[in-house]
């Protein structure tokens, strides 16, 4: 099998269009011609360079390494293009694997596709390791991000969000050029900032509608006529801004916190239109009928609870009753 292949790579090499044998290939064998076998192992490792150096690409582009190391990467791409082109003509002239690879140079073609292969190898390596030092060190601050993004703090907050965006790309640089110490020294200073802007978003996410609605009620009437209530309901909204503050990735009880605040929202709005209701009744001389629908609705309590007909009692002591008889 070895000299049937021998053979066929033999007859490749010597009818290739123009004419080209091997009494013509010098190299730096001394001079002489080298023979079939070598032409053809120069071949088959140039070949399995320049398949290392394309899978090596392959990965740097599945696993975004120009996101973390662009100058690195950004040379590969140049030297794998070069790669690609060299590669391409010793393809179609397998015969010449042995030439020198230009006038100029006493360097062979297959061993040039050799260098530019281990060129691409070695830079694709040091991009992956900045990608592991990145991702190690910067860690805490990617899942930041993550929580920023998740909550459009981009949108809402687009000049902090901006300077520590620009910041995060600086760390990254500094680690790729081997700062570690110096960003390892500046992190908690960072964080700080990054968790404040955290906070700020998760509190305009679930607080921003309540609190625009407290002041809308604060400029209104409901404020002067339920002053105690809209009190309640400031102090629901300040307690889960507290909470958030404290616990800014809790979101199952924040989520609760704030349901508590838009209760207390929900209750101004019922008990203001209550007040405008008997309001009404008092201007229409209708209090008799606001006071009877309400009696019928504590006779109707009072029978279910087991109490029998309380009317001869006040609002507050039939209350009272239903309250103890459960």
């Amino acid at each position: 099998m070895r000299m049937k292949v021998g053979l066929v790579f033999g007859a490749l090499l010597l009818n290739i269009t123009g004419c080209k044998t091997l009494d013509s290939v010098q190299n730096s064998l001394g001079g002489s011609s080298p023979t079939t076998e070598q032409v053809q192992a120069a071949y088959s490792r140039a070949e399995a360079s320049y398949k290392e150096a394309q899978q090596a690409m392959y990965l740097a582009n599945v696993e975004s390494l120009i996101d973390y190391d662009s100058e690195r990467i950004q040379k590969a791409q140049k030297e794998w293009k070069e790669l690609e082109e060299n590669f391409s003509d010793l393809k179609s002239k397998p015969f010449e694997a042995l030439d020198s690879a230009s006038f100029f140079s006493s360097q062979t073609v297959s061993g040039e596709i050799i260098e530019l292969s281990q060129e691409v190898l070695a830079l694709v390596a040091g991009a992956q390791a900045a990608k592991q030092l990145i991702l190690s060190v910067l860690e805490p601050v990617r899942s930041h991000f993550a929580v920023l993004d998740k909550f459009a703090t981009e949108e809402h907050f687009s000049t902090r969000y901006r300077k520590l965006s620009e910041r995060h790309n600086k760390f990254k640089a500094m680690l790729v050029n081997g700062k570690q110490l110096e960003v390892e020294a500046m992190l908690p200073e960072y964080t700080a900032l990054l968790t404040a802007l955290e906070i700020s978003a998760v509190e305009l996410h679930y607080l921003g509608e309540i609190v625009a609605q407290l002041r809308a009620i604060a400029a209104s009437p409901k404020a002067e006529v339920l002053p105690s209530v809209t009190m309640d309901a400031n102090n629901t909204s300040d307690y889960a801004k507290q909470y958030i503050h404290s616990n800014v990735r809790n979101y199952e009880q924040i989520e609760a916190k704030v349901k508590q605040a838009q209760l207390q929202l929900q209750r101004i709005e019922h008990l203001y239109q209550e007040h405008l209701v008997r309001k009404q009744a008092l201007a229409n001389n209708q209090v008799e009928e606001q006071l009877l629908i309400l009696e019928s609705q504590l006779l109707a309590l009072t029978e279910k609870a087991g109490l029998g007909d309380l009317r001869h009692l006040t609002f507050a002591e039939q209350l009272a009753a239903v309250k103890e008889k459960l």
